[in-house]
């Protein structure tokens, strides 16, 4: 089982307006695409880049 601990730190306004947009543009929770963001994921309409 993957062992899980908390942290804090601080993320750019500009970051985190994004992650606003895409909320509500997806639905996704803020929370969980810093999560995803922190596993190297992406974010991406499809088709959209590489």
């Amino acid at each position: 089982m993957t062992k899980r601990r908390q942290v804090c730190f601080t993320i750019e306004e500009d970051v985190i307006e994004d992650m606003e947009n895409i909320k509500e543009k997806t639905g996704i929770p803020v929370s969980k695409q810093i999560e995803m963001r922190l596993k190297g994921y992406e974010i991406k309409k499809k088709g959209e880049g590489s």
